[in-house]
């Protein structure tokens, strides 16, 4: 042995075969593998998330079974395959379609906060108001334009240019 401070000299095909050996002798007993094999058949074990967090992603994975989201999954699985990602798994695929969606309402909302604050002010700034403008909020029409979708895809990252027209 080792233990007294020597070096024991061993070769990678003998410690290779004293392994084996040892996991031979694990397995090969009958009594353990029919008490492996009786415990498997009589218990019918649910499968139980480990964590609360696992626990929340299979409910959100059950749920996107159910829900079709706005952006279609074969237009979603195109511009990945585009993009170089190749996934067969549809509830991946769905995820992405439910992100991406979200991702546009985000900036739909917000150039619609633009939008809003900038009519608000140029009726302000402008100090007249028309019976046209005493409608109530609520019923005005709002027009999505790139001077409000500028600052709204700024506030997320996109820097968003118009192009130049030369006459």
């Amino acid at each position: 042995m080792a233990s007294d401070g020597e070096d024991m000299n061993v070769t990678p095909a003998e410690s290779l075969a004293s392994a084996t050996d040892t996991e031979d002798e694990e397995t090969d007993s009958p009594a353990l593998q029919s008490d492996l094999n009786s415990d498997e058949e009589q218990l019918d074990v649910e499968e139980v998330p480990a964590t609360a967090e696992d626990a929340e992603m299979d409910e959100l994975m059950k749920q996107l079974e159910d829900y079709t989201p706005a952006i279609p999954d074969a237009l979603t699985m195109h511009a990945l395959k585009t993009a170089g990602f190749s996934t067969v798994d549809p509830k991946i695929v769905r995820l992405i379609s439910v992100s991406a969606q979200k991702f546009i309402s985000d900036i739909a909302n917000d150039a619609l906060q633009h939008c809003k604050t900038r009519t608000t002010n140029i009726q302000h700034s402008s100090g007249h108001s028309s019976s046209k403008d005493k409608k109530n909020p609520k019923d005005r029409k709002y027009t999505l334009a790139m001077e409000d979708l500028v600052p709204a895809l700024a506030d997320h990252g996109i820097t968003m240019r118009k192009p130049q027209y030369f006459v």
